[in-house]
């Protein structure tokens, strides 16, 4: 086993909650998709200027599952465990969190659509309905219909990024084995898979291109310093012209996304090293991380009933829209951290259970 700098440690650590944060943020789509009510899809004008606001922020918080991946990637390879060593602390950090929160998800999915008051708000899927097939794509998501990503994800959608990392996880030896023989010719397919976004069902070709970075930043000894190297002045110029050119262009061009994430990684790995050297800010940041997965597993449930709840009582037109978007998505935060809180104080054992041992 390698160990790892305290240094690399420390801003790893300083970006896991922030990282969340931006999870929370991506899936707060009420203003983009609109509000499923039992009557229909609720959907909202959006004036031009709050579109590029939320457009911005969207290409901010893009960077959140990538840096993941590669994070996740990175310590796995770093280590040089063994397979059975690799699968054991899998299934407690990953797998067994992953089945806990599907099952609680669910019957808390069912108790809502019992009641007459609350299942207007729960209408996506009809637990009572569900045949075996349901079942089994609840837990594994919906590989069998089409193209459409959206359908990929299980029952708790967000944990689409454990189910692909647990998968990756316990074929990190095929894939160290495969880059160690074709080392040029597996980077140029990944990034192919990952760039053109090609259905290969196992795992998410995104997942696939991020994680294995993470051994090549190992096996290359990549130091990440060379991050640091890169002044601020360099760097937010480059990334303010590919979000600007993003909000106007993405859709005739694919891969300026693809661009944007690759510069939003070096962004963040640089900047974590003010985090580190800030006390007070990284202090904060290391209380919050033991809090990340709580919130990450949570967020889908409160924060779609606070989406529901809002667009209720905000006028959902002009500055009220940004309102709704940056009002809920930092009350879900801000309760789910108190809830994960008062949680680890009364029962910590029950907390460990279902953070994976995050605590």
């Amino acid at each position: 086993m390698l160990p790892i700098e305290d240094n690399v440690s420390k801003r790893i650590n300083s970006l896991r909650f922030l990282l969340i944060v931006f999870v929370v943020f991506i899936h707060n789509a009420a203003i983009r998709k609109g509000v499923n009510f039992s009557d229909g899809t609720e959907t909202y004008p959006i004036p031009p200027y709050i579109q590029n606001i939320v457009g911005i922020v969207s290409y901010f918080t893009s960077v959140a599952v990538p840096l993941f991946f590669i994070i996740s990637s990175y310590l796995l390879y770093k280590k040089e465990s063994d397979f059975i060593t690799v699968f054991k602390k899998k299934y407690k950090t990953i797998l067994l969190p992953y089945l806990i929160w599907h099952v609680l998800t669910i019957l808390f999915f069912y108790a809502a659509q019992s009641f007459s008051f609350t299942k207007r708000y729960f209408v996506n899927i009809i637990i009572r309905n569900f045949t075996m097939l349901d079942w089994i794509q609840a837990f594994i998501g919906k590989f069998t219909d089409g193209e459409n990503a959206a359908l990929h994800t299980p029952f708790v959608y967000q944990f689409w990024f454990l189910r692909d990392l647990f998968i990756l996880s316990i074929s990190f030896m095929i894939i160290k084995k495969l880059i160690d023989r074709f080392p040029i010719f597996m980077f140029i397919a990944f990034l192919i898979l990952w760039i053109s976004g090609m259905n290969i069902y196992i795992v998410n070709t995104g997942a696939l291109f991020y994680f294995s970075l993470g051994y090549y930043i190992v096996k290359y000894n990549i130091d990440y310093r060379l991050a640091d190297n890169i002044e601020l002045y360099d760097i937010m110029p480059a990334y303010g012209i590919i979000i600007i050119t993003g909000l106007f262009f993405s859709k005739h061009i694919a891969v300026i996304g693809n661009i944007n994430i690759i510069i939003a990684v070096l962004f963040f790995i640089k900047i974590s090293n003010y985090f580190v050297n800030n006390q007070n800010l990284y202090d904060i940041l290391d209380r919050l991380k033991v809090h990340a997965f709580f919130v990450y597993a949570l967020h889908g449930i409160l924060e779609a009933i606070l989406i529901k709840l809002s667009v209720l009582i905000i006028p959902m037109r002009q500055g009220w829209l940004l309102v709704q978007y940056f009002g809920v998505s930092i009350i879900t935060i801000v309760l789910l951290v108190i809830m994960g809180m008062v949680l680890k104080k009364i029962t910590p054992t029950l907390y460990g259970i279902l953070t994976g041992g995050r605590v």
